[in-house]
């Protein structure tokens, strides 16, 4: 069957409660969805892991933009408009190939499920990234091919980004915090110069410079105590999720949404994330403890 057919077949099918719920799984691809997850594991679990789950989406966000402007293929239902009618359309921008949906959850659900060492956990992971492609081809919004060739670019990306860890952790490679903090700047400033014209270039590039710097420069900072009760990572995740969208939208107001500005707000809510909030959070815990 073609690529054509799947989608029409899969249109189809379609009833209410279905749309409903693969719309809502679709969500799990988004920007926002990817904040929680990082914040969870950045200010909860552990610090390390929750800025190598960040770096490697930024930067697979980044080539995932790079490849859709070079392939540069429609969305489906704007080749078929008469055949073809897409639910969803907040969450499909710019060109076709590859679904970035596909190539970040193998990414960053693919490298959560590395990190669990029991198979029966992994599977949660592989099941999301299963259901989030999947629901691109049953809402309308890429071709099989798009979804195929996102899976396998998520993989290729994970496995360098995996290779690359493991130098770090087993030594190979060392870098000082002032290398790596050089090293962000420069590949921030990279990133913005070329990624000017590219959906979503830009933030991916202030992400990447405010979010490197953040992360290093707690570096200089006392212990962020990462371990604590459920309700101490409710208070500290939820008021953080809100404190990062609030300033997002305040920002994109106030200085508005041209490259430069949204470079600013970008590397603005990463610093904020890596560093600011967990700085905070550290502030408040030890004047508690010394209260108790």
């Amino acid at each position: 069957m073609s690529g054509l057919g799947i989608l029409v077949a899969l249109e189809s099918i379609r009833f209410p409660a279905l749309n409903l719920l693969f719309e809502g799984i679709t969500c799990l691809g988004a920007e926002e969805a990817y904040f929680v997850v990082f914040l969870v594991a950045y200010l909860c679990i552990n610090r390390r892991l929750g800025f190598r789950l960040f770096l490697a989406f930024v930067i697979s966000a980044y080539l995932m933009a790079v490849f859709k402007e070079l392939w540069a293929v429609p969305r489906p239902y704007l080749q078929h408009p008469d055949l073809l009618h897409p639910l969803a359309l907040s969450t499909a921008e710019g060109y076709s190939m590859p679904s970035g949906h596909a190539l970040l959850a193998v990414v960053v659900w693919g490298y959560i499920a590395l990190q669990l060492r029991s198979w029966r956990w992994r599977l949660i992971p592989v099941a999301i990234i299963v259901l989030v492609s999947f629901s691109r081809l049953y809402l309308g919004l890429h071709w099989p091919a798009d979804v195929v060739v996102g899976l396998a670019l998520g993989a290729v990306l994970l496995s360098c980004y995996v290779e690359v860890t493991g130098w770090i952790d087993t030594g190979r490679l060392k870098l000082s915090t002032l290398q790596c903090i050089a090293m962000v700047v420069v590949s921030g400033t990279v990133m913005y110069i070329f990624g000017e014209d590219l959906q979503n270039g830009v933030s991916a590039a202030g992400a990447l410079l405010g979010g490197g710097v953040g992360y290093l420069a707690l570096r200089y900072v006392d212990s962020y105590p990462e371990q604590a009760s459920i309700a101490a990572h409710l208070v500290k995740v939820i008021p953080s999720i809100a404190i990062l969208l609030a300033g997002r939208y305040a920002l994109r107001q106030t200085i508005g949404s041209a490259p430069g500005p949204e470079m600013l707000t970008y590397s603005t809510m990463a610093f904020t994330a890596t560093f600011i909030i967990p700085v905070v959070i550290q502030a408040v815990t030890m004047r508690q403890s010394r209260r108790s």
